[in-house]
């Protein structure tokens, strides 16, 4: 198939996005916009400059330094309705009938703001785009593993009072190398008790052992990444047969230096071994990326058909935080507009 039908083929076929970071879909764009309104130290800087001077990374450590920077400059409910909106053009545009879009309100807390208050404004703002553009939205609070367990309780308590209103699962991400995994175990574990899904990054920077913790210990749902997985056989056919998904972020991955060539990124491998695998951006105001882009990627990598793209695709509903029946009426939708 050439690129350019592959490209259309790709555009119009029905999508699900599981791993998406709200603060991490802030554009070179709206980050010079932020800095004006503010009038930061980034404030006069051109978007060019920002992507030259921010949004590339010569690793991991230097891509969180660029999240930080970024969500130092949302300082208010409406900075975050900015991105919520501008990610709602990017999923019509996409043809993403359905997202998992991760939020940290423990960072604005950091900050002195108020994270339950913007939560309150972007659930409230889903479910308007919900009702007048069709994309399904739901919500997973995720934790900075380096605040520790207390932020991850207040964060749990959150999402077990915003659950009926679209928050379905709570996680952790950041630096996985940072605070063991164990101090968060109570925290998930009430989680889990009201019915929250649990997702968490873990094999992107770390090793094997991260996921095998993230597993055992929390009892993950869904590892974000978990690439490093591919390393251990073991592990590979335990994520196979507890049908445990991976979110895979092939750039991503490629930027952050987690995994530098994604012409020998495992993801042909942990698919070709059962392993339930999804493509994703991430975080792909940072990384300036689309999930069309993704999928283009994998299949002119690593030769995959319109069948195998479909099969992609109906993996991401089917590893979705969805209570059984919902994401069974989510998958018919999928199939009826497959055909």
């Amino acid at each position: 198939m050439k690129n350019i039908e592959l490209a259309e083929f790709v555009r119009k076929l029905p999508k699900a996005e599981i791993h998406l970071h709200l603060e991490g879909s802030v554009t070179p764009g709206l980050l010079a916009g932020l800095a004006s309104k503010y009038k930061t130290d980034l404030a006069g800087l051109s978007e060019d400059d920002l992507r030259e001077q921010l949004f590339t990374y010569d690793d991991f450590y230097a891509f969180l330094n660029t999240y930080r920077q970024v969500c130092e400059h949302l300082k208010s409910p409406e900075d975050y309705l900015v991105i919520l909106d501008h990610l709602e053009q990017y999923f019509l545009e996409q043809n993403i009938l359905y997202a998992e879009i991760i939020y940290t309100p423990s960072i604005p807390d950091r900050f002195g703001r108020d994270g339950r208050e913007v939560l309150d404004a972007l659930l409230e703002r889903a479910a308007q785009i919900e009702q007048n553009s069709g994309v399904k939205i739901r919500w997973i609070l995720d934790n900075v593993r380096q605040f520790g367990s207390q932020a991850a309780e207040k964060t749990a308590e959150l999402g077990i009072e915003m659950h009926p209103r679209g928050v379905v699962g709570i996680g952790v991400g950041g630096d996985e190398k940072s605070v063991p995994l164990g101090e968060f175990k109570a925290a998930f574990s009430w989680a889990r008790a009201h019915q929250l899904f649990i997702h968490v990054h873990a094999g992107e920077i770390g090793g094997p052992e991260e996921v095998w913790e993230a597993l055992q210990e929390v009892g993950a749902n869904r590892i974000g990444h978990g690439i490093q997985s591919a390393r251990d056989s073991k592990l590979v056919t335990y994520l196979r047969d507890r049908a445990v998904a991976l979110d895979i972020c092939l750039t991503s991955n490629a930027k952050t230096r987690a995994w530098p060539m994604v012409s020998s990124h495992p993801f042909p491998l942990l698919r070709n071994r059962g392993v339930p695998v999804t493509l994703n951006t991430d975080d792909p105001g940072l990384f300036e990326t689309t999930l069309t882009k993704e999928y283009c990627l994998a299949a002119d990598l690593f030769d995959l058909t319109e069948e195998h793209i479909q099969r992609l695709v109906l993996h991401a509903v089917q590893a979705a935080f969805l209570p059984h029946e919902e994401r069974m009426d989510l998958m018919r939708v999928f199939l009826e507009k497959m055909q």
